[in-house]
């Protein structure tokens, strides 16, 4: 258990992306020192991002942490030991779906999230006219 603990740590979110080109996507820069040799290397950055289901290298979740947008901090307590992964048959023991089976889609531990597949839907009606009543996507 231990050694699937270990290696689970290793792989990060299955992004298949390096982990230096996330942090470059994620970064935002708001003042920079000139990089010549009588300035110290100092940057003025954010450092705290509001985590929803987008994924950090996307456009959505840039335009949801839009530079000199502050919104309120999410207090969320870690968890020390996670033990959801991405494919794992899991229950649901407690809410609405309760006593419902699903397999895990995406795991977000910023906000200590778990996506199950066919549970996590809100349905809403998209492009509705005169005319025409819409269709209704699930999201």
């Amino acid at each position: 258990m231990r050694l699937t603990q270990y290696l689970a740590s290793k792989l990060k979110n299955f992004s298949n992306l390096p982990k230096e080109y996330i942090e470059r996507s994620k970064k935002q820069v708001y003042w920079q020192t000139p990089k010549e040799i009588n300035y110290l290397p100092r940057t003025v950055e954010r450092k705290r991002f509001r985590y929803t289901t987008n994924r950090s290298w996307t456009g959505q979740f840039r335009q949801q942490n839009m530079p000199g947008t502050v919104r309120r901090k999410v207090l969320v307590e870690p968890i020390e030991d996670w033990s959801f992964f991405r494919g794992d048959r899991i229950e649901v023991l407690v809410g609405k779906d309760k006593g419902k089976q699903g397999i895990v889609t995406q795991v977000i531990p910023e906000r200590n999230w778990v996506i199950v597949e066919g549970l996590n839907w809100h349905y809403r009606k998209v492009g509705g006219e005169k005319e025409f009543p819409g269709i209704i996507i699930k999201t």
